[in-house]
């Protein structure tokens, strides 16, 4: 979709930001049962339990206490869920150039070109970018754009998604405040999460990102 003259102008400045700048679900272990012998005389000591340890629990994995209600954000094209706060409204997802497309999710009062006092605004972009199923290339290519533009990594780790697909995330300093940045493949493509606003409540919606059932 084409965008307006004022859009053009409004959203490459966002990505600019966006690119140069929620909580895991617990998973249970299954207990282990001990096996015991039928009833009989003298009766065998039941086996001991094997231990067994608690799987990292990967983002999306299971139901988790958010600090909203949520409202699902769906891209069946990409493949993919997330949650974010259901007052919140949508922009739907429309063309950045040709190699990209992107969706706005807004805090109450805040708009593709404002963001309203105390705030919040979350961006999903996929990239068409060669080359493709290189994730780690593409994450270089952040980091050192990140670098050109005088932006400082202040945390940098990776996140298993429930999928086996492995996410990026990176809190990066920008001279207007913190912003949270993640960074993964949708299909042959590369998916970024990031926002401004609250960095902590950005980061509780790109933690609820999971495939689509």
């Amino acid at each position: 979709m084409i965008l307006t003259n004022a859009r053009r102008a409004i959203v490459p400045l966002l990505m600019f930001v966006l690119v140069a700048c929620g909580a895991p679900g617990r998973v249970e272990p299954t207990a282990i049962q001990p096996t015991i012998a039928p009833t009989m005389a003298p009766t065998p000591e039941p086996p001991t339990p094997t231990a067994t340890s608690e799987p990292s629990a990967a983002p999306g994995a299971a139901a988790t206490q958010l600090s909203f209600t949520p409202a699902t954000y769906t891209d069946e094209r990409a493949g993919f869920v997330l949650d974010y706060p259901a007052t919140w409204t949508v922009d739907p997802s429309s063309q950045v150039g040709v190699r990209g497309g992107q969706a706005l999710l807004l805090s109450p009062g805040t708009t593709l070109e404002t963001l309203a006092d105390g705030g919040t605004r979350v961006s999903i972009t996929t990239y068409v970018w060669d080359p493709k199923n290189d994730l780690d290339a593409y994450v270089a290519q952040r980091k050192v754009a990140w670098a050109a533009s005088g932006f400082t990594i202040t945390r940098e780790e990776q996140w298993p998604l429930a999928d086996g697909r492995t996410a990026y995330v990176f809190v990066v300093k920008t001279p207007e405040q913190p912003t949270f940045t993640l960074l993964t493949t949708s299909g042959q493509d590369y998916l970024q999460i990031g926002g401004d606003g609250d960095s902590a409540l950005v980061e509780e919606i790109a933690h609820t990102l999971r495939p689509l059932s």
